[in-house]
């Protein structure tokens, strides 16, 4: 299954509110974690609830959208922020950018391509970091972007199966999970056997023996929480 993404909504609007509130839900790899009705309360839920993602209009009372920004800018972490307005003008999008919101969605929002989107979106920076872990070991070939994938999956769901874990890498390219085992099991081998030092201090030490798959990506999942995510 994909990653599970808890969203919170954050629009003045009660027709809006209501539509995002019910379809939610019923959308796959998503769930809703809260509502605020205005930006103060939204900052209040979003230290409360910790979400992954919100969807945050721009028109509220009490604090505005791009407000909320600026008081999420002082803070170290935050979830993933997505703009929903129907202000569309270059300007305002670019401000509510610079400001930290990580995409900008002209309403009416198309709820049916919020899944994929939020997945990205909250996936992207680990899988990044997750690669470049990967290639400081040496890492190359199929396995390499399953891996990255993979422990992106371990990284937001600690206690995942593995068939899980390589959910996203069968749904993305068409393939099994043997082939998925297998490609990264072969770029294991090849990592255990060059024992580079990056591969070293992930593992704690160079193992005995090579690690299993799930034990080399919990690591590599660990390491990117270590990282900040």
């Amino acid at each position: 299954m994909a990653a599970h993404i808890r969203v919170l909504v954050a629009e003045d609007d009660p027709a809006a509110r209501r539509l995002l509130s019910e379809a939610l839900p019923r959308l796959p790899g998503l769930s809703l974690c809260g509502v605020a009705a205005d930006g103060l309360e939204c900052l209040a839920l979003i230290d409360l609830l910790q979400p992954d993602a919100v969807l945050l209009d721009l028109v509220m009372p009490n604090l505005d959208g791009l407000g909320v920004l600026r008081a999420m800018g002082r803070r170290r972490d935050g979830p993933v922020v997505v703009v929903t307005s129907q202000i569309s003008h270059q300007g305002v999008v670019g401000c509510a950018l610079s400001l930290g919101a990580s995409y900008y969605l002209v309403k009416p929002v198309n709820v049916q391509a919020l899944p994929e989107l939020l997945q990205f979106l909250c996936g992207a920076p680990l899988e990044r970091q997750a690669l470049e872990l990967l290639s400081s070991m040496g890492a190359s070939g199929l396995g390499m972007e399953a891996a990255a994938r993979a422990a992106v999956v371990l990284h937001q769901h600690p206690n995942a199966l593995l068939k899980e874990a390589y959910a996203p890498t069968i749904a993305g390219q068409r393939t099994c999970y043997g082939s998925v085992e297998k490609n990264i099991r072969s770029m294991v081998d090849k990592l255990h056997a060059a024992a580079r030092p990056a591969y070293i201090d992930l593992m704690g030490g160079l193992p005995p023996q090579r690690p299993s798959n799930l034990i080399f990506l919990r690591h590599l999942a660990q390491a990117l929480d270590q990282g900040g995510g």
